[in-house]
């Protein structure tokens, strides 16, 4: 595959933030690295309050009218074999909702490595399989509360990415995954199904749904709630997320990220999330 192709893939599978999940099944070429810097900016005016959708205005009751957050993170990722690669990210986040709620500090990082069994371009009528462990250590963040900037705990993941170049310029992904977290925080599911489109030699364009839930049975304002259990509670997010690559001296590239939360529970439901990307290979 041609450099340029990969280093697109790479840009559009980037997470939108320093976050474990939505990985690409294709791994950088052995002894050669990339390092990825993205900044998000995301906005709510409204949040689920269990499945119910409610504007912050009356959530803060008049402390705030919007949800504002903010981070700035960096990846690196690193071909140790032909069939090992390791992913390594980080970032610095920040959320603001006028005087009811904020905070900036360092969110989560993660260490991730992933281990390609099955290659399509060595039996060409399987797909791209790849298996992917990664450790999640807690950022220095307040995570409870409703604007917080992650579950502040310590976990791991364990996924499962599978890939196909189904033509020289149209690719489709999926990935399933679980986290373990420790502490009182429930375990998650997610998943991310996803394709993208080579349009030009070096623009691409990518379209995902992603899904994110954590266990339990904790509503935020139900039963047994308070604010200290925020950090229990059942959260869950769907997401639509729309890339635009564009790769330029063979081992640069930027890409422009835009996601928006379709439905959730229990979580701030973000009209807009905005993000750029730069990408540079060695």
């Amino acid at each position: 595959m041609h450099a340029r192709t990969l280093l697109s893939i790479a840009l559009l599978a980037a997470p939108l933030l320093a976050a474990a999940e939505g990985n690409s099944p294709w791994l950088p070429i052995p002894s050669q690295a990339s390092v990825t810097v993205n900044y998000v900016s995301q906005k709510a005016d409204d949040a689920y309050i269990g499945d119910k959708k409610m504007s912050i205005k009356d959530i803060t009751g008049g402390g705030a009218s919007s949800f504002d957050r903010t981070a700035t993170s960096i990846r690196f990722d690193y071909g140790i074999s032909d069939a090992v690669a390791f992913d390594a990210a980080t970032s610095q986040g920040k959320v603001s909702a006028g005087n009811a709620d904020s905070d900036n500090a360092r969110t989560d990082s993660v260490l991730g490595l992933r281990w390609r069994v099955l290659d399509e371009y060595e039996q060409p009528n399987a797909p791209t399989v790849t298996l992917r462990g990664a450790v999640i250590i807690k950022g220095n963040y307040d995570g409870a509360r409703l604007a917080a900037l992650g579950k502040n705990a310590n976990g791991t993941e364990a996924s499962i990415i599978v890939g196909k170049q189904l033509t020289s310029a149209f690719s489709a992904y999926g990935e399933l995954g679980v986290q373990n977290y420790s502490d009182i925080v429930p375990n998650a599911t997610f998943y991310e199904l996803g394709a993208r489109v080579r349009v030009a030699p070096q623009w691409s364009i990518g379209l995902a749904y992603a899904n994110k839930r954590f266990g339990g049975d904790l509503d935020i304002g139900g039963a047994g709630f308070s604010p200290a259990r925020f950090q229990q509670v059942r959260e869950e997010r769907s997401l639509v997320k729309l890339g635009v690559g564009f790769a330029f001296a063979a081992n640069q590239g930027i890409a422009l990220n835009y996601a928006k939360v379709t439905e959730g529970r229990n979580t701030v439901k973000d009209d807009s999330i905005l993000g750029i990307s730069y990408t540079y290979g060695f």
